[in-house]
């Protein structure tokens, strides 16, 4: 199976994102992240991506605080295939809530967001964003 670690999500995947949710029902997304060996800030800033990435988790979940709906769930390093095979693709996994489709595009795409998004983008080579339902499956 392919893999294709991306950093932006393509503007088909938005429409068919904000078209296969319902509003007001949470998502869920999982993150399958790739980060970078060195960080690739403008400035020339020389960090890890790991620590480029660790801001930009912080501040996002420091600027969600205390909104119903939000947070994060999990945040944990990928350690060993159990089932399966790869060829090192992801470094980390998370999982975030958010309380609908709509809410969590908004807030991806609002001026405090784009403010931070430059540690995300300076420390992740590429990811897989997955979004979810709780549809029941357990």
């Amino acid at each position: 199976m392919p893999v294709l670690n991306a950093l932006e999500p393509t503007p088909q995947q938005i429409k068919a994102f904000l078209a296969g949710h319902e509003e007001g029902k949470p998502v869920y997304m999982l993150n399958l992240l790739k980060f970078k060996d060195r960080a690739t800030y403008k400035d020339g800033e020389d960090i890890s991506g790991r620590e480029a990435y660790a801001r930009y988790a912080k501040a996002l979940t420091k600027m969600v605080e205390g909104q119903e709906g939000f947070g994060a769930i999990f945040g944990g390093n990928a350690n060993a295939w159990m089932i399966g095979q790869g060829e090192g693709e992801w470094d980390a996994v998370g999982i975030f809530t958010y309380p609908d489709a709509k809410t969590m595009f908004a807030t991806v795409s609002s001026e405090e967001y784009r403010k931070i998004h430059k540690h995300r983008r300076a420390g992740l080579a590429g990811q897989l964003l997955i979004a979810c339902d709780n549809g029941g499956v357990f």
